[in-house]
């Protein structure tokens, strides 16, 4: 069944800047049902922003640059969202501060599929090999190096890279394989953190 589109008002002059913002929404919300990214086209983002698909062009060279711009959107959002978790945590607890970051980042995995799927496959980023300040997710994993370097941890860098690559996997493997009889996420997250912070002691 064709998708509809949505009536959406002539941007004024000078408003280009809205329907860039809108072009990115849409297609955010298409990646949050659809399978993959790969299966995302221009001209369905373009019917859900309500607009012909010459405007999208007017934006976005083509479809890595609106994937690219969705990766930097998300990342901003996940970014404020561990931030949030983080700074929400009483006092100078380094401990429940990593364990607030963690949850809410598999939080935010488990919440939006489609988002996560763009921040960590290949094509939603600029390059095969993207210079430092094209990867938006380096000041995100910044907030988990700190949190374990916080906690006592010899080797940050190593200890964050290993919960990260964990994390994923609670992610990923709860979406993959929905009929395994999953404990409760946040249980989960604090067995992982707790592990690690037991290494650390």
């Amino acid at each position: 069944m064709p998708e509809k589109q949505n009536a959406r008002s002539r941007n004024r002059r000078g408003e280009g800047a809205r329907l860039r913002a809108e072009l990115v929404a849409a297609a955010s919300a298409l990646l949050e049902s659809l399978d993959g990214q790969e299966a995302l086209s221009l001209r369905a983002v373009a019917r859900r922003a309500g607009v012909a698909p010459q405007s999208v062009y007017l934006h976005f060279a083509d479809r890595r640059a609106l994937l690219t711009a969705v990766y930097q959107a998300r990342f901003a959002e996940l970014h404020d969202a561990l931030t949030t978790a983080r700074d929400a945590v009483p006092g100078n607890d380094s401990r429940a501060a990593l364990r607030a970051i963690c949850r809410a980042y598999c939080g935010y995995g488990v919440a939006h599929p489609g988002h996560y799927r763009v921040l960590f496959g290949t094509a939603g980023t600029p390059g095969w090999e993207p210079v430092e300040e094209q990867l938006p997710g380096l000041r995100t994993f910044g907030l988990l190096v700190d949190a374990v370097t916080a906690c006592g941890s010899a080797d940050p860098t190593a200890t964050a890279t290993c919960l990260w690559a964990a994390m994923h996997g609670l992610i990923t493997l709860r979406q993959d394989r929905p009929s395994f009889p999953w404990p409760d996420l946040d249980d989960l997250v604090t067995t992982l953190v707790d592990a690690h912070l037991a290494a650390v002691r």
